[in-house]
């Protein structure tokens, strides 16, 4: 969409206002797929839900792509975003319970590098595509590749073993993750998650428009936009071959900690372009550690009957940071903050959110309460 919205403002002569709505739905859609669909795996299994869930992702795309006004392209992007919240909702629980426990680091690490390996090789795909094509083309191609990975899901992926035990998840999951033992850890790990996504959403969104506002041309603005995907795609990986040395939950830690000094680091680089653009890497580093982290340690705080429903109300609040984040950087600027204070305010909560990570792995094992199996209503 992000690619398509010049196109489709220039078709249908929208205004910037209802441009950053278009771009805004698909985030919507992925917080209510994240709350309401991906819990359903709880009940029904993983792989109908993710496999429904590519259905949606297809559907919405078509929609997208077949849309003549601006209202029918937001539903479908609505309905992309609810298979996309559930999708990614789901497949960390997924991986959880497919891989053995040393290698769930590494696994999840290449599943999180999905992300900035999508944003690289999906831009430039839509960029040809809208070039010769028109900006409906990658609508088009994109429900074409979901709709054909549905039905290789339904053809060939497992059941997990948390799954083929759905049918006695508990009613009452979301009332059992915020119970009295259970409350706490998932208050924490909802925090990590809105910090996470806020601070990723705001860094893709804004790093390069603000390296514009602090004097550098629009081309070096969008560097630091591809280095940030690079600079993800790497700290994923890197993530992942470390955590075959050192515990998943420091290395989760110590990632958020370091996005915070990057961050804070971007106050002191806005001077230099060189500068700019290493901070700009290491942000995207450490920022996707942190999501390869919280993937990776988040579904074993749960037992299998409430696994799914923990994951997805997490990413739920968690989408919440990525819609408020963009809009409150726009809301500040237009009140005189600087960039560099900006990114200074954004320091402070991946720093509160290390030490959330720390209390809530300290607070899980305490209790002990997620290895326990949640009783039957």
């Amino acid at each position: 969409m992000a690619f398509a919205a010049s196109g489709v403002a220039g078709e249908w002569a929208l205004s910037e206002s209802a441009v950053g709505l278009l771009l805004s739905s698909g985030l919507l859609g992925m917080a209510v797929g994240s709350v309401l669909i991906a819990p359903l795996a709880d009940r029904i299994g993983r792989r109908p839900v993710t496999a429904g869930a590519l259905v949606l992702c297809g559907l919405g795309m078509v929609v997208s792509a077949l849309s003549t006004d601006a209202v029918t392209l937001g539903s479908g992007r609505v309905l992309t975003g609810l298979g996309v919240g559930a999708t990614v909702a789901s497949l960390p629980v997924i991986i959880t319970e497919l891989t053995p426990k040393r290698w769930r680091g590494p696994m999840m690490a290449l599943y999180a590098a999905g992300l900035p390996a999508g944003g690289i090789v999906g831009g430039a795909v839509a960029a040809l595509l809208i070039t010769g094509y028109g900006w409906r083309a990658p609508f088009v191609v994109g429900a074409v590749l979901t709709l054909i990975l549905a039905s290789v899901v339904v053809v060939a992926m497992p059941e997990s073993r948390g799954g083929d035990k759905a049918s006695r998840t508990p009613r009452r999951a979301v009332r059992s993750i915020l119970d009295r033992n259970h409350g706490a850890p998932t208050v924490l790990l909802w925090f990590s998650y809105f910090v996470l996504m806020g601070g990723f959403y705001f860094a893709a969104s804004w790093t390069p428009r603000l390296l514009e506002q602090s004097g550098f041309s629009g081309d070096q603005g969008l560097s630091a936009g591809v280095l940030l995907n690079l600079g993800g795609l790497a700290g994923t990986l890197l993530f992942g071959v470390l955590t075959l040395r050192a515990s998943r939950k420091r290395l989760t830690m110590w990632a958020f900690a370091c996005c915070g000094l990057a961050f804070l680091a971007m106050t002191f680089a806005m001077g230099s372009l060189t500068a700019a653009l290493l901070v700009a890497i290491a942000i995207g580093l450490f920022v996707n550690a942190c999501a390869a982290g919280l993937h990776s340690i988040g579904p074993e705080l749960y037992s299998p009957p409430v696994r799914a429903t923990g994951m997805g109300w997490a990413m739920g609040v968690g989408r919440l940071g990525a819609l408020a984040a963009p809009i409150l950087a726009g809301v500040l600027l237009d009140n005189a903050w600087s960039p560099e204070s900006l990114f200074r305010l954004l320091a402070w909560p991946m720093i509160a959110a290390a030490l959330a990570v720390l209390l809530m792995v300290r607070r899980a094992r305490k209790d002990a309460v997620f290895s326990q199996p949640v009783p039957a209503p």
